[in-house]
C-alpha cells in the first residue's frame, strides 16, 4: 500500500513538474519598446527601427556630413572622376526618411531599408532624375547615384564613397 501511495505521489510530482515547464512564456521578460513585437523570445522590430529593443531609429547611423569622392560614368558625355563633394545626410520625415544634400545644391530623398543599406527614391529635380542605392559599413557610406539628364539625353552613374 505504501509503495503504491509513493507511485502515485512520483507521477503527480513529475505531471506537476512538466505543466510548470510547459507554461513558461519565452517573451515574458523581453521588452521590445515601442517599435517591436516579440516572438519566440527576439523582438522582431517595425521597419526603420534595429537593436535588442527596437529602439535604434535605422536613419540615424547614416546623419552627418561625408566628403564623398568617386567616379562618374555617362553614356554621352564621357567618364571621369569626382573630387570630395561635400554631403550631408539628415533626417528626413518618418522613421525611414532621409534627405541626401550633394555638394549643396540637391536634396536627394531617400528611403533606409536597414541599419547598413537605403535606396534612393526615384525623382525629379530640375529636370534630373536621381535614382539608386546606398550602403554603411562601420562610418564608411558607399553611394551609387543615377542621374538621368533628358537635354542629352544620357543615365550618369555616381559611384561614391567617404567617411562620416
Amino acid at each position: 500500500m505504501k509503495s503504491r501511495i509513493l507511485q502515485i505521489l512520483g507521477v503527480a510530482f513529475i505531471a506537476t513538474i512538466g505543466m510548470v515547464s510547459c507554461d513558461t512564456d519565452a517573451c515574458k521578460d523581453v521588452d521590445c519598446g515601442l517599435n517591436g513585437t516579440c516572438l519566440e523570445g527576439d523582438c522582431e522590430c517595425d521597419a526603420g527601427y534595429s537593436g535588442v529593443a527596437c529602439a535604434t531609429m535605422d536613419r540615424t547611423a547614416f546623419i552627418g556630413t561625408v566628403n564623398l569622392s568617386g567616379t562618374v560614368a555617362c553614356g554621352t558625355s564621357g567618364n571621369g572622376t569626382i573630387g570630395a563633394t561635400a554631403t550631408t545626410f539628415s533626417a528626413g520625415s518618418g522613421a525611414t526618411k532621409l534627405v541626401m544634400n550633394v555638394g549643396g545644391t540637391r536634396a536627394i530623398i531617400c528611403t533606409v531599408t536597414s541599419a547598413t543599406t537605403f535606396t534612393v527614391d526615384t525623382q525629379i529635380i530640375d529636370t534630373y532624375t536621381y535614382g539608386g542605392t546606398g550602403t554603411l559599413s562601420g562610418t564608411t557610406v558607399s553611394v551609387s547615384l543615377t542621374e538621368a539628364d533628358p537635354s542629352v539625353p544620357e543615365t550618369c552613374t555616381y559611384t561614391l564613397i567617404g567617411t562620416l
